[in-house]
């Protein structure tokens, strides 16, 4: 098989395995989250791009922007009777937004662009993986 033809092929195939990581990541996150105290999100997140007063609470908020690797898009291949696979640039952006109640994680949104073909939110999932691991740990 010719080098293009199988690269073809498997592009999407390799994208659309790391895309539904990612989302798992993410579902993940909105659930394990919860508990973490302020220290540990930002020992496992670093420091939030922007926070805000929230009644009784506080949000802090993480971004992520996603492109495909080297910003291209998977090559388009079409077949027959006239379909047109790939071709979308993979582009995404992700804001993460954690509510905080006495200084623990009440609430996990996520905003934004945050899907990758049918993996949802899977933007996100690179913003709260590292802190799965502390969501394991204990809180």
């Amino acid at each position: 098989m010719r080098p293009r033809l199988r690269m073809l092929i498997l592009a999407p195939l390799v994208l659309a395995g790391c895309a539904e990581r990612d989302a798992e990541w993410a579902r993940r996150g909105r659930e394990s989250l919860i508990g973490l105290n302020q220290s540990n999100i930002r020992m496992c997140a670093g420091l939030p791009t922007g926070t805000a007063k929230d009644g009784t609470g506080e949000i802090w908020m993480y971004e992520h922007g996603a492109s495909a690797p080297g910003g291209l898009a998977p090559p388009a291949v079409t077949i027959p009777p006239g379909l047109s696979l790939g071709g979308q640039p993979l582009n995404g952006y992700c804001r993460v937004q954690l509510r905080f109640v006495g200084g623990k994680v009440t609430e996990v949104q996520y905003a934004g662009n945050t899907d990758i073909g049918d993996a949802r939110d899977a933007v996100c999932g690179q913003i709260v993986r590292t802190c799965l691991g502390y969501a394991q740990a204990g809180k």
